[in-house]
Formats: C-alpha cells, sequence, structure tokens
C-alpha cells in the first residue's frame, strides 16, 4: 500500500524501497515482482526489470501479466524480436488495456526491431 501511495506521488525511489521491504516480508508474492519491474522499467533500466519477472514466474510461472511484462522487457533492453512476437501472441488476453499498451510502447522501442515487426505490434496493440 505505502509503495502506491509513493508511486502515485512520482516518488520512484521511495516506491522501490516500499516494494524492496514488502518483497523481503513477502518473498513469494509474485505481483510485488511485476510491480517492482514496472517501477524498474519506468525508470529505464530495463536489465533490473527483466530480472524482477523472471523471479516473480519461479514463483507463478504461467502468470499472464508476468510473461507479457518480461517479454516486453526483454525486447525493449535487447531487441529481440522473438520477444515482440511473444507479446503480440499474448496481448490479446491482458485483461487491462492501459497496461498493455505501456508494454508495447516499451517493447517497440527495442533497439534495431525490424520495422514490419513493430509496425504489426503497433497494429495489435491499437486494437
Amino acid at each position: 500500500m505505502r509503495a502506491g501511495t509513493w508511486r502515485t506521488l512520482g516518488d520512484l525511489q521511495q516506491t522501490v524501497a516500499a516494494f524492496e521491504r514488502a518483497l523481503a516480508l513477502d518473498p513469494a508474492n509474485w505481483s510485488l515482482y511485476l510491480d517492482l519491474a514496472d517501477v524498474r522499467a519506468e525508470q529505464g533500466d530495463f536489465a533490473s526489470a527483466v530480472r524482477l519477472v523472471d523471479q516473480g514466474r519461479g514463483y507463478e510461472p504461467a502468470e499472464l501479466s508476468l510473461r507479457a511484462a518480461g517479454a516486453a522487457y526483454r525486447a525493449r533492453l535487447t531487441g529481440s524480436p522473438a520477444d515482440l512476437s511473444e507479446l503480440v501472441e499474448l496481448a490479446p488476453d491482458l485483461p487491462n488495456d492501459s497496461y498493455r499498451d505501456l508494454l508495447f510502447d516499451h517493447a517497440c522501442a527495442g533497439p534495431a526491431l525490424p520495422a514490419e515487426l513493430v509496425a504489426a505490434a503497433r497494429r495489435v496493440q491499437t486494437g
């Protein structure tokens, strides 16, 4: 709860600290890993975002949001066409349109992604 308050206030340093404290108390909570990964992505630290998603998947490997975020953050970090394709495949099942759009924005900014794949991803993003 405290992390959400700090995030709403725009203090990402305090947000990160609050999520890290929460993870220390509940290290098997996959959604905390996802929340912290999203903050790290917002800060531009996609390597940490990928690492955190992978840790969360250790507790809930099939969780759709973790899988989609992992694909998006890896695509952004590495420019992997396979990861962007995975996000395109998962996108229709994501329940939150604004989160899906944010993931696409991150993923499509990956380095050296094929223009035709980015265009196809944008078409899926806009429905």
